[in-house]
């Protein structure tokens, strides 16, 4: 029988892909690269079968083989650049690592189809805004608005649209349906972006061990980024050569103070919610 697949997920910009990578470099393990319930432009959309965000409660028969064939590594349409020794996705000793931050609203109908462990990563919503801000991403209010139908009225968050306000709507209702979801059928493992990426090897060794990967073959130094410029290129989508401590703690420097003070008044509670569930890493 091949080994329960692992689902990396959290709202857009929150670390999925170097989490999902750092996952994958274990031995016998796998990450496809591509995330498949993706809706944008020419991605997967589970096979053509989604148009936005989608809270995925009864899937198709279709969607439930298309999610199965994703998370076995058996679909190359969901191998991509960013994927680790996706090729060996398919081997029946191999274990499959999917991230996709568009499964965050459908954890259970995903984990009952593919019988996924489920690791949510998340940041601080500043460190998300400022990673938008970054490539050049603005959240679509249309999209937002569609979003917190999804969930129950966010009230003081109904707030102008620009995308401080829109970032703070977007990263509430994301976070509060995915932890109705870990509150109810799913078994999940909460991790701090921050602090993991802080954590080095320790904290990555912990979270390996916590999901039953073996652990890569080398010293703890070799976990180490290549060093060489480390300045953000705006026009990559993803900066995967950079010290994750860097990333983790530089959005700091490009938020201004006003507007962390207002996001941390608007969501401190759920952030200090999502910081008692985390999974310690040292």
């Amino acid at each position: 029988m091949k080994p329960q697949p692992i689902l990396v997920t959290g709202m857009p910009r929150s670390g999925t892909t170097w989490l999902a990578r750092e996952l994958a470099r274990s031995p016998q393990a796998a990450l496809t690269g591509r995330e498949p319930m993706n809706p944008r432009g020419r991605q997967y959309a589970l096979g053509g079968t989604l148009s936005g965000w989608t809270r995925l409660t009864t899937p198709t028969q279709r969607q439930k083989f298309l999610l199965r064939q994703a998370f076995a590594g058996l679909n190359p349409w969901v191998y991509s650049r960013y994927g680790y020794h996706q090729w060996w996705a398919p081997l029946p000793w191999v274990r499959v690592i999917v991230k996709d931050p568009f499964a965050m609203l459908s954890l259970p109908a995903i984990t009952e189809t593919t019988d996924a462990r489920v690791v949510l990563v998340y940041r601080h919503p500043g460190a998300v805004l400022a990673s938008f801000r970054r490539i050049g991403w603005a959240p679509d209010p249309e999209e937002v608005r569609k979003l917190e139908n999804l969930s129950s009225p966010v009230g003081a968050l109904a707030q102008p649209e620009t995308d401080l306000h829109l970032i703070a709507r977007m990263w509430t209702v994301l976070h509060q349906l995915a932890l109705e979801d870990l509150d109810g059928p799913v078994d999940g493992i909460v991790v701090s972006h921050e602090k993991l990426a802080c954590g080095g090897y320790v904290g990555l060794h912990h979270l390996r061990t916590r999901l039953g990967l073996a652990l890569p073959g080398e010293r703890p130094e070799a976990e180490a980024p290549a060093q060489g410029d480390m300045t953000p290129d705006s026009g990559r989508l993803h900066n995967l050569d950079r010290d994750p401590k860097t990333v983790a703690r530089a959005w700091r420097d490009t938020i201004q103070p006003g507007e962390l003070a207002w996001l941390e008044d608007t969501c401190g509670s759920l952030l200090a919610n999502l910081n008692g569930r985390e999974f310690h890493v040292s």
